[in-house]
């Protein structure tokens, strides 16, 4: 059991006065007392503990803006519900094929890994559990109006979004509306996550330059622009 020790010398050293700390000691914890981790192969552990981590964040920020109340919470709360749906349907989708698929780790790791708010939680994130292909993820997801058009980037496959692209979209515009309320905190995560998306949008730019892929260039996803998808469709939620 040295890789579950070598992870407790890290928290004891290094990261236990950090701004993570307090998630990850909560991942020991929850390992010790699961112990279903110690069975992943070591590259897939990686991926449980940051899987972990992200959820033990995401329930925090959530109930902390829940504290808040008002506007903020109102803003923040409908974010943080996407993002955690986002990452309980990637974990599934990213599962396939590897050991988090198997029908025990099913119950006892990918089933921990989803967090514990959003939009799929508590009914959704259920019925995840029992997914098993990508063909029983997607007749989940049509159940839900809001990831279902999603989904179909991904099943249909000829498009040229990926179901990354079609996700970063639909961020982009929650993001973007953020801005149109008022007395509320939720707008300075609005604009950190906006510019995390600017800086996608350049190094896209610049790998379809450096490999000579100009016809590519414009396949990012446009920031406040007239020529957003969700403006040219006059879609609004």
């Amino acid at each position: 059991d040295g890789a579950h020790s070598g992870y407790d010398d890290l928290y004891q050293t290094v990261l236990v006065d950090t701004p993570v700390g307090p998630y990850f000691a909560q991942f020991l914890q929850d390992s010790a007392v699961h112990g279903g981790s110690r069975n992943v192969l070591e590259e897939v552990e990686i991926e449980i503990i940051k899987s972990s981590l992200i959820k033990y964040w995401i329930e925090d920020f959530a109930a902390y803006c829940s504290k808040l109340g008002g506007e903020t919470a109102t803003i923040m709360g409908d974010l943080l519900k996407v993002r955690a749906d986002t990452n309980a349907i990637n974990i599934t989708l990213n599962s396939f094929g590897t050991p988090l698929n198997e029908p025990g780790m099913r119950f006892s790791d990918r089933k921990r890994l989803y967090p514990a708010v959003g939009h799929l939680y508590p009914a959704g994130t259920s019925m995840l559990v029992d997914v098993g292909d990508e063909d029983e993820l997607g007749r989940v997801l049509e159940l839900f109006p809001q990831y279902s058009s999603i989904w179909g980037v991904h099943a249909g496959g000829g498009s040229e979004k990926s179901i990354d692209d079609a996700f970063y979209e639909r961020d982009v515009q929650q993001l973007e509306l953020a801005f149109e309320g008022q007395m509320h905190f939720g707008v300075f995560y609005a604009f950190v996550k906006l510019k995390e998306q600017e800086i996608r949008n350049l190094v896209w730019i610049s790998e379809c330059i450096l490999q000579g892929q100009k016809d590519e260039i414009n396949k990012f996803v446009p920031v406040f622009s007239q020529h957003a998808p969700w403006r040219k469709s006059g879609g609004r939620r």
